[in-house]
């Protein structure tokens, strides 16, 4: 009998040897996996599930993103795989002190061309992101640095309201620091148009179902923008908050509706077309239809998005050129290229919705 208890015991205990053995075999796996996760081409935002009628919203992009906290340790493994970068216009690295990618400025142009170096590399999460990139003049060692000092030098004066005028298809020069002054200017016949960057000197505005413009409000800048060129430059987008707010509109951190902005872009005695809905098409498919409203004068209000999982976003399609680029006013990618082309993320933007607008 006592044999019989010993065999049990011998097999019981061989039996969670091998579990142990095919447990850790498991961890080792999953680890290594984890290990050669590849840089992300775009921030994988899980949009809100807040929704009134079944309606999208539209948060943002890159800038502000809520979640980024619970990223930011994926994002370090992989920021440290960059190599140290210079051209003539900016040098970059990553400070494994302040665990961010820092950008030193050699000419005006720096920002303009890192961004354009963004885009060539497929680091879109990098735009205007203070959680992964740091911005500082030349001569300045990024380890002795304050991150909470640079931090707020860096949005300081940067993102405000200004005016590009744009005709033909054709992308102006842009700056490569939006100016320290809301623009003062009316929209007038010539075409100017007024850009408002979402996390500009109005970002920090709270929006009325909670979290900030900044994080959330691509699409009151949107309607901003084309309510300051098409109307009056009053329009910002604290004021276009408000009106949110007062017409009782969604409007927080899980973004806003499109139904809303197509109301209070009528509500200002703008015009405005029935929805043009499309299923998460890419530029080339949605073009032959907004070319043929563009040629009737009219622009569109945008909703697309920018990742495999969501990103939904709004901005102020104003162009198509021969080519097929599409170019837009856009709040949060288009701080540095205005209007900015955004086929140059393409196979994204993935277009879900528009409706145009002219005065």
């Amino acid at each position: 009998m006592k044999k019989i208890y010993l065999v049990i015991a011998g097999a019981f205990l061989i039996l969670l040897i091998i579990t142990s053995i095919l447990l850790s075999l498991g961890k080792k796996t999953t680890t290594e996996t984890q290990k050669n996760i590849p840089f992300p081409t775009s921030v994988p935002r899980a949009e809100s599930t807040k929704q009134v009628n079944l309606t999208p919203t539209g948060t943002t992009g890159t800038i502000g993103t809520k979640n980024i906290s619970q990223q930011q340790v994926t994002y370090e493994k992989n920021i440290t795989e960059i190599i140290p970068v210079e051209t003539q216009d900016f040098k970059l690295q990553y400070s494994s002190n302040l665990k961010k990618v820092v950008v030193e400025k050699k000419t005006d142009q720096a920002e303009k061309k890192f961004t354009e170096w963004i885009n060539q590399n497929n680091y879109h999460e990098l735009i205007d992101n203070p959680n992964l990139v740091l911005v500082v003049n030349q001569g300045k060692n990024p380890d002795d640095l304050n991150p909470i000092i640079e931090f707020l030098k860096l949005f300081i004066n940067l993102g405000q309201g200004v005016e590009s005028s744009t005709s033909n298809s054709q992308t102006s020069d842009s700056p490569t620091s939006i100016p320290d002054t809301n623009s003062s200017s009316t929209s007038t016949d010539s075409g100017e148009k007024v850009y408002y960057a979402q996390c500009g000197d109005q970002g920090n505005t709270p929006l009325p179902d909670g979290d900030t413009l900044c994080h959330a409000g691509c699409g009151p800048t949107t309607v901003a923008m084309i309510s300051s060129s098409y109307m009056d430059k009053k329009y910002d987008p604290k004021t276009i908050v408000d009106l949110y707010d007062k017409n009782n509109y969604l409007l927080g951190g899980g973004g806003s509706r499109y139904s809303d902005a197509h109301e209070l872009l009528k509500s200002l005695g703008l015009k405005t077309t029935d929805y043009l809905v499309f299923s998460a098409e890419k530029s080339d498919t949605v073009v032959p239809q907004l070319r043929k409203y563009l040629s009737a004068g009219w622009t569109f209000f945008t909703l697309a998005s920018f990742c495999e999982k969501g990103c939904g976003h709004y901005f102020w399609i104003t162009d198509i050129d021969a080519e097929g680029n599409i170019f837009a006013y856009d709040p949060a990618y288009g701080r540095y290229q205005i209007p900015y082309n955004e086929n140059t993320r393409y196979p994204y933007p993935l277009y879900r919705l528009a409706f145009g607008v002219k005065k």
